[in-house]
């Protein structure tokens, strides 16, 4: 799944990744998030969800390789979070300690989200 967006007079691109893995569905976001490609984080995780919800797995969102992160991707994790607290489908997010995890931390959402520092981390749990 791909979205894009003008900055600056080029294009950005936001890519997400599935992966069914043993201990978990994986979505792996590439780029910048914001509120004109935020549908293709929200198809993504629409998904992610709907596949590990068939193999009781968590979903983890791997923000590793995202420099910017608008609060219309912190909405889609807080509701995806709700959504797999009544699914018993847990999310964790991989946000390492760059924009993602500043932004994070800046609306208090590491309170409300589990929050890992890498993948592997995630992964374990």
């Amino acid at each position: 799944m791909t979205g894009s967006e003008h900055r600056g007079g080029h294009v950005e691109q936001l890519r997400v990744e599935h992966a069914d893995r043993d201990e978990a569905v994986v979505l792996s976001v590439h780029g910048e998030v914001d509120g004109t490609n935020a549908p293709v984080l929200h198809e993504g995780l629409t998904a992610a969800f709907a596949a590990a919800a068939a193999r009781t797995v968590p979903v983890v969102v791997d923000l590793t390789d995202v420099p910017f992160f608008a609060s219309s991707g912190m909405a889609l994790l807080v509701e995806h979070h709700k959504l797999g607290a009544r699914r018993a489908t847990p999310l964790r997010v991989v946000a390492p300690a760059r924009s993602p995890l500043r932004a994070l931390r800046a609306a208090r959402l590491d309170q409300v989200l589990d929050l890992y520092p890498d993948l592997p981390a995630a992964l374990a749990g």
